[in-house]
């Protein structure tokens, strides 16, 4: 499964920062962010399971 880094904002628009295979990466990933940045009052960044498509194209 992969799963997504994200920003949310106050407005409620939401952008996705990095991507990751392992669960645990991207919430390391999120402590660094909260660790460097503070815990900000207009913003959040949470962990999303990331809905992958992969298409196939018949030969």
């Amino acid at each position: 499964m992969n799963w997504q880094v994200c920003v949310c904002y106050a407005n409620g628009t939401e952008q996705v920062l990095y991507s990751y295979k392992k669960r645990e990466a991207a919430l390391k990933c999120i402590d660094a962010i909260y660790s460097r940045e503070g815990y900000p009052l207009h913003m959040a960044y949470v962990l999303r399971a990331a809905n992958v498509l992969v298409e196939f194209q018949a030969a």
